[in-house]
């Protein structure tokens, strides 16, 4: 992956972090100090779906003869397995808890779990973040139903329709079925603009890395801090800053630093993991009588935590599963 891009995943993983650290706090009655500016760093999914569009495009250039069975199978095998591994661990954390609180009022539904284990599209997950791999997975669909049989143009053609479709419902007094929620999220259009600055990489486009990057940051800063709202459309206010930040960090073509490569290779699992880390080692500090989101110091304490369990998790368990699915 370009080095640049591989960083910024590792921002975006450690927005959503801090978004969650700071909600933490507030909901719990304590001062977050700091991160209070990080009320919208969910907006790291923004920025994580315009990387994955690019990253499909850019990496399937040329490769349109694979067929679109070698393609899920590569994604399946990518991103399936670590998330059903983290679920488990999740689930055995909640069973946990129920244990030693004696309730099990809270364990998640049969058809929960289910729901869970497919990645269904439905807002009903154990793990809080999965609907966006759920999002991720439609697009997957659309791209292997499209790519590989009318290909760049098909798939573009198919972003476009499906963002079309989004778009109209999105500013349409119509109120769909929960089951329609995540098919028709609006984060689509953020997979349009990476595959739009795939193509234009791929013809050559370097100009204006700098300033893009500049005006990418700033305006995802100022929708992080709720200075801008998402009032005035998501997919805009964080959608387009987004796209800025990606396609500067394609064009500028700068080379990264070795710790902002694992920093940014760890995303995906800090990703799935953090939530579970801030609930298992949250649940044995209170145990100990520190209140886990108490103060600034146990609040960074336990994003640094998350982030250095990810990045063991990925040298030393990811690396080696991904060889061996790649050697199969």
């Amino acid at each position: 992956m370009i080095g640049g891009l591989q960083m910024l995943r590792g921002v975006a993983a450690t927005l959503v972090v801090l978004f969650h650290l700071q909600a933490g706090s507030v909901n719990e009655g304590y001062d977050p100090g700091f991160l209070i500016w990080f009320k919208r760093g969910e907006v790291g999914v923004d920025v994580f779906f315009v990387i994955s569009g690019f990253v499909i495009f850019h990496a399937m250039q040329g490769r349109q003869d694979r067929g679109p069975e070698w393609f899920l199978r590569q994604r399946f095998w990518r991103i399936v397995p670590p998330y059903w591994a983290v679920l488990a661990l999740t689930l055995l954390a909640l069973a946990g808890d129920a244990v030693l609180r004696g309730d099990w009022s809270d364990w998640p539904s049969t058809g929960k779990i289910l729901v869970s284990v497919l990645l269904l599209p439905v807002p009903d997950q154990v793990m809080a973040v999965a609907w966006t791999l759920t999002v991720e997975g439609v697009f997957y669909l659309i791209f292997a139903a499209t790519f590989f049989r009318w290909g760049v143009r098909g798939a573009v053609a198919a972003l476009v329709l499906w963002s079309a479709v989004v778009l109209v419902l999105m500013y349409a007094p119509v109120t769909l079925p929960r089951a329609f929620g995540l098919v028709v999220y609006s984060g689509a259009v953020e997979f349009l603009f990476g595959a739009l600055i795939a193509l234009a990489f791929r013809k050559g486009w370097r100009a204006g890395a700098v300033p893009a990057l500049v005006l990418g940051a700033v305006g995802l800063g100022l929708v992080v801090a709720e200075i801008v709202t998402f009032a005035w459309g998501r997919v805009w206010v964080a959608g387009l800053p987004s796209a800025l930040l990606v396609y500067g960090m394609v064009a500028s073509g700068w080379r990264m630093p070795t710790w902002a490569l694992v920093w940014g290779e760890s995303s995906y699992l800090l990703y799935l993991l953090h939530l579970l880390i801030f609930s298992v080692v949250g649940t044995l500090l209170r145990m100990a009588g520190v209140a886990p989101y108490g103060s600034l110091t146990a609040l960074l304490g336990l994003g640094a935590f998350s982030i250095a369990v990810s990045v063991a998790a990925t040298l030393w368990i990811e690396r080696p599963y991904l060889a061996w699915a790649k050697g199969r």
